[in-house]
């Protein structure tokens, strides 16, 4: 069979489940990790490398389970990362925190607000997607992530391993607040928490629903702002004078997150949005 041939078969079955747009991408995404076939030789048509029987993984697809956890990984940052139903699959939005951790780290740095080596804490570290990417793009920072789960962590390790990064992962339930008076204190802190309601899940796609970890996507309807108190009252202990924090939120509670900030004392807190127009992002600078 031919790599033109093979496409459309794959691109016919997952259309009927995704638009096209996105049934494209996941047919270019399996033929490239299963058969090593790229977009030219598609084109091409070149015959397919090894054989491939694809029938298994139509009717994952068809069940909605996202394309990542069938092939195992995904690229984030420029690097590939290791994925499994324990760890949410990380999301462009969240290439745009570690890009502003990045820029607005050289900016202090340059007028020597903080050091050139920071110490970095990511609460939440899921797969290691922040800690790692801040780790490779700000040389010598020492950087340590939290997370509640081991199955996370397990994965997390897996990835500092892959892109060759040191990263000092701990087990921590951040909202048990005892145990924060015993943690060092840091130039940076950054977290993509829970912040989805559970109202919110008749609005999410299956793929999501179904298959990604509630424990990280989830929060209570009338606490919805939790890990950000949390957030807030830890960085304002455990930050350096001009460290910041950044956090990845929920669109609906942009000035909401924002004011526990400012009520914690930070002298500049800034809501930013992400490519899509939609608040993203805050970033408080003590």
């Amino acid at each position: 069979m031919s790599a033109k041939k093979i496409f459309q078969e794959l691109f016919s079955e997952i259309n009927a489940v995704y638009d096209e747009n996105e049934a494209k991408s996941i047919v270019y995404l399996l033929l490239e990790y299963f058969q090593g076939i790229s977009k030219t030789d598609i084109l091409l048509d070149n015959p397919l490398k090894k054989d491939f029987d694809y029938q298994e993984i139509i009717h994952r697809i068809k069940q909605h389970e996202p394309v990542q956890y069938i092939i195992g990984e995904t690229e984030f940052y420029g690097r590939i990362f290791k994925v499994s139903p324990a760890t949410l699959i990380p999301r462009p939005e969240t290439e745009e925190l570690v890009e502003l951790t990045i820029h607005t780290f050289q900016d202090l740095a340059k007028k020597q607000l903080i050091p050139s080596s920071p110490k970095i804490l990511d609460i939440g570290t899921g797969t290691g997607c922040i800690a790692i990417s801040t780790a490779a793009n700000i040389q010598h920072s020492v950087v340590t992530a939290f997370d509640i789960s081991e199955e996370a962590l397990k994965m997390a390790k897996q990835n500092a391993t892959l892109n060759e990064v040191t990263i000092n992962f701990e087990k921590v339930d951040f909202l048990d607040e005892s145990v924060h008076d015993s943690l060092p204190v840091f130039d940076i802190i950054l977290s993509n928490p829970p912040y989805v309601m559970n109202l919110e899940k008749q609005e999410m796609e299956h793929h999501v629903l179904d298959f990604e970890p509630h424990l990280a996507l989830f929060v209570e309807d009338e606490n919805p702002l939790i890990f950000y108190k949390a957030i807030a009252k830890f960085a304002k202990k455990h930050l350096t004078e001009n460290g910041f924090c950044i956090v990845e939120i929920n669109q609906a509670f942009g000035i909401e997150t924002a004011d526990l900030f400012w009520k914690e004392g930070f002298k500049s807190v800034d809501v930013i949005k992400d490519f899509f127009g939609k608040d993203r992002m805050v970033k408080a600078i003590l």
